[in-house]
């Protein structure tokens, strides 16, 4: 099992940095596994085209239909740097993309996430399985490991694209978007990627910095746990407004 000492050890040996607690929400998340820009017949811009896509048209670009993520909701800021360390060891057959953030969007629940990419409902539902027995070893059986479906932004345009499971009729892509898709990819430029964004080696600036973050984000929610990490208090983040969150969990 994962254990607080873990986390200090590896906070203090790889991303305590002096004077860098706090920072930009965009930069709050880690990613591990396989880029996403490399998943079968993705587009070269990846994500970003997606939302190209939805933000300029208000439709959910077909290739989304078939995005499925584990979701995973660690309880506090320990659990969510214990979580990191679990994707670390974690070995899939395709190397799913994963990541953990901090949720700053104001429409959005929950404080602290890790998402596992998923092709289909039938990878998510065994991919659910191995991370619950991996996550009652080294973390605890009580974390919330649950299924969704593609990006909230879409379930909150259209109500029922977020149904997901065999038992359930899922939203099915409109033939009619299609010609949306096409103007996107016929008239937007986008700029190459970078194919980084998922590699494994830690810890770089935007990792270090991100960790950072998740810190002061504890810190500004009430979740005292972050000490645990520190050892000391961190400036909260004044620009963030999130609800009171429970921060009762159990420390290993």
């Amino acid at each position: 099992m994962i254990t607080d000492e873990d986390v200090r050890h590896l906070f203090k040996a790889k991303l305590a940095k002096q004077g860098k607690y706090g920072g930009d929400p965009n930069s709050l998340q880690i990613f591990r596994g396989k880029s996403s820009l490399l998943w079968k017949d993705q587009h070269p811009a990846g994500c970003f085209r997606h939302f190209t896509v939805f933000n300029n048209f208000g439709v959910i670009p077909k290739y989304c239909f078939d995005c499925c993520k584990v979701l995973i909701e660690p309880r506090t800021v320990v659990e969510l740097f214990k979580l990191l360390m679990v994707f670390e060891m974690l070995e899939l057959t395709n190397d799913n993309t994963r990541k953990c953030i901090c949720e700053s969007r104001d429409f959005c629940s929950g404080a602290y996430k890790g998402f596992i990419y998923c092709r289909g409902v039938e990878e998510a539902n065994e991919i659910r399985g191995i991370v619950r027995e991996m996550l009652s070893n080294e973390i605890s059986p009580d974390v919330p490991v649950t299924l969704k479906r593609g990006c909230s932004e879409f379930e909150r345009a259209y109500p029922g694209y977020d149904r997901i499971g065999s038992d359930v009729v899922m939203m099915p892509y409109n033939k009619d978007w299609k010609v949306h898709e096409d103007f996107v990819d016929h008239n937007a430029v986008f700029s190459s990627p970078d194919f980084n964004v998922g590699a494994t080696a830690p810890y770089g600036p935007s990792e270090i910095f991100a960790t950072h973050y998740w810190l002061s984000y504890a810190a500004t929610i009430g979740d005292t746990s972050y000490r645990v990490i520190t050892g000391c208090a961190v400036p909260s983040i004044p620009q963030l407004r999130r609800p009171p969150f429970a921060t009762s969990a159990p420390h290993a």
